[in-house]
């Protein structure tokens, strides 16, 4: 990619959010043309989203919600020195979501996609928790009018049919991609760190280079001059294997908590009739797009043996 200055930036990144839409190929390109220019122009560029939030239609407005998911995604990779927007999303989520969502009639339209994109935000802890649950609140406390016949008329007038299909397609792919990065979840490691098994090698590759005359099991006294001349070393990496150990357990063990985090506040959402059959094969959908094996539904009895 050929290098721009600011202002040639801010015209480029500008056209890409302008034709943005809901494929993962689109938002690619935008993801990659911001963490490209993140560096020399984070504010710039995060000024041309504010300001397409502002100005842009409702779809091209929760759109920009869907591409910042990706975008504050990879720059956590980053840091904030190579790619500041998940600083920057921080900072005005409140504004942003105000622009997506207007307080509006027209707002409904944006209303329960907004509310997805924000609580897989908290879920994932992409954003700081306590800021996405107060721009919940706020939008939980919004009151829209009813609407009427001839106010329904008048929403169906505002939008062609072409608009219409290409809005309903979009939502589709977003709700496809939303389920996907909530149902996939990291599963923590329950392998041993590398740390944890090099304090046994070393103890038996010091062990496999004794003299052949070196009885195999020598007089306690033996090894407690052995222990005392021991090198400093030895005494050091067992030490700190001891505590890579530990390290490791006790991040184990996090990693553990925050899945049943996690898995506590998907289950919270489910109804109390359970999930319905359109949910069920979508989950089957989502599990065979990962490669994930499905258990069958066999109702046989199991055989034990006695």
């Amino acid at each position: 990619m050929s290098s721009f200055d600011p202002f040639e930036t801010r015209i480029q990144f500008i056209n890409l959010l302008r034709k943005l839409n809901a494929s993962q190929q689109s938002i690619q390109k935008v993801t990659s043309f911001a963490i490209n220019y993140g560096a020399r122009c984070g504010e710039d560029l995060w000024e041309c989203v504010i300001e397409q939030c502002n100005k842009g239609t409702l779809n091209t407005r929760i759109n920009i919600l869907y591409f910042l998911d990706t975008l504050v995604e990879e720059s956590l990779a980053l840091g904030p020195s190579e790619a500041p927007y998940g600083m920057l999303l921080t900072r005005d989520l409140k504004t942003l979501v105000d622009s997506v969502v207007p307080d509006t009639n027209a707002g409904k339209l944006n209303l329960k996609s907004a509310r997805q994109i924000l609580e897989s935000w908290r879920l994932r802890r992409v954003v700081d928790p306590g800021v996405v649950g107060d721009v919940l609140k706020s939008l939980e406390g919004r009151k829209y009018d009813s609407s009427g016949p001839s106010q329904k008329r008048t929403h169906e007038h505002a939008f062609s049919k072409t608009d219409i299909v290409r809005r309903m397609e979009e939502d589709r792919e977003r709700h496809k991609r939303l389920r996907e990065r909530i149902w996939i979840l990291p599963i923590p490691s329950l392998l041993p760190s590398k740390n944890t098994v090099a304090a046994p090698t070393t103890l038996s590759s010091s062990t496999s280079n004794a003299s052949p005359a070196t009885p195999a099991s020598p007089h306690p006294s033996s090894l407690v001059s052995l222990s005392q001349h021991q090198p400093q070393s030895l005494h050091l990496s067992a030490s700190v294997s001891a505590g890579a150990g530990a390290g490791a357990e006790d991040d184990m063990a996090v990693s553990e908590s925050a899945l049943d985090v996690e898995f506590e506040q998907i289950w919270d959402r489910v109804p109390e009739e359970g999930l319905d059959d359109d949910d069920i094969l979508q989950m089957r959908a989502d599990m065979r797009r990962a490669k994930l094996e499905i258990a069958p539904t066999s109702t046989a009895p199991i055989q034990t043996d006695v």
